[in-house]
């Protein structure tokens, strides 16, 4: 993998960062809505930069069919991921959140019949262990910090799932082309759910518009970005890995800035996962 790429998504690494302790401080703001707004601002200014310097149209049609499925798949992922951010702690929410690299990999061997290695599997095996440590401590299934973990859980199948078409979109398209179609076709969906939930998305203030302005630009543009513009030279399961380190940087923030304590199984399971997570990726 060039230094191009890599420094790319250690760009991304440090930009995705900020968006679970934003996502805690707007605390008096729904999931949904700031799910929404962060894809809608992000998407404006991609389609506001296309106009003030031409990045062209899709070149397949099919393309903009799966960019739109993409884009659902990426709404449902922010609403689960900012659910477990206000429901569990920063530290579950974003380990459990970063587990894409599994399921890309366990799409990748059991629906696209991929053969990887024994030592992949054992990787795999060493990611699972980890999630199950964090998962399963003070479980409690009627609980907010258990469905919290779950959502969390949940998110990383449904990005994994996002990734793995975006990969066949990035072959032919180029990323602002893609990206401004798939933030709008998510922010799209949100908007759908937050009428059939009933639920507002006005339910902020001036001080909040700035934080969800951040996200917009930040974790989106720059850190996803990022990402689905790497997508196109090396597999999801690898591009997904990156991230990994986000628990780490956000725990630490989220320790000084609310106070969360980090538990022994917050530090093993994180450092399972961790191991789990890079040993799939440099075996790839």
């Amino acid at each position: 993998m060039n230094i191009k790429i890599t420094l790319l998504l250690l760009l991304a690494l440090l930009s995705v960062s900020t968006s679970p302790i934003v996502g805690k401080m707007l605390e008096g703001v729904s999931a949904i809505s700031i799910s929404f707004w962060r894809m809608l601002i992000g998407s404006l200014v991609l389609w506001l930069f296309s106009i003030i310097k031409n990045q062209g149209s899709m070149k397949l049609k099919q393309n903009l069919y799966r960019t739109i499925i993409a884009g659902v798949f990426l709404g449902i992922h922010f609403i689960l991921f900012f659910t477990a951010v206000k429901l569990t702690f920063i530290a579950n929410a974003t380990f459990l959140g970063t587990l894409a690299p599994l399921f890309t990999l366990m799409f990748e061997v059991f629906y696209f019949k991929r053969v990887y290695r024994l030592k992949i599997i054992i990787g795999l095996l060493i990611t699972l262990f980890g999630a199950f440590i964090i998962l399963f401590n003070g479980f409690d299934l009627s609980g907010n910090y258990s469905l919290g973990n779950y959502c969390a859980l949940l998110c990383s199948a449904v990005i994994a799932v996002s990734l793995l078409i975006g990969e066949k979109v990035r072959k032919n398209e180029n990323t602002i082309v893609y990206t401004r179609m798939l933030y709008l076709s998510a922010a799209v969906t949100l908007f759908i759910l937050s009428l059939l939930m009933n639920q507002s998305l006005l339910d902020f203030n001036i001080n909040d518009l700035y934080w969800l302005i951040f996200l917009g630009l930040v974790p989106t543009i720059i850190g996803h970005n990022s990402i689905y513009y790497a997508i196109k030279y090396v597999s999801p399961t690898v591009v997904s890995t990156f991230p990994i380190g986000e628990p780490v940087l956000a725990t630490i923030l989220a320790y000084f800035i609310f106070g969360e304590v980090i538990g022994i199984n917050i530090v093993l399971g994180g450092i399972f996962t961790i191991i789990g997570l890079r040993f799939i990726s440099s075996k790839k």
